[in-house]
């Protein structure tokens, strides 16, 4: 269950940082917003970076380091 949060929770947060960076270069209507992130996702660096977020989903290490954060979040609450 946990495997399958991060597989889709990594991709997001880099989606989100994408269309993040790209709102700050100049676009200034929100209403576009999902726009951008779709463009950023779709061009090459989006996928590349896409794909290697896929591969660090994976990987035990970064699992352990994504459950320990999501404990400690949990905790907080």
């Amino acid at each position: 269950m946990m495997h399958k949060k991060l597989i889709y929770l990594l991709p997001l947060l880099l989606i989100l940082n994408c269309a993040s960076s790209a709102n700050k270069e100049g676009s200034e209507n929100d209403g576009k917003l999902m726009e951008s992130i779709i463009e950023k996702a779709q061009s090459e660096e989006g996928q590349k970076a896409i794909q290697t977020v896929k591969e660090q989903a994976t990987d035990k290490e970064n699992q352990e380091k994504v459950k320990a954060l999501l404990t400690k979040d949990k905790k907080k609450q």
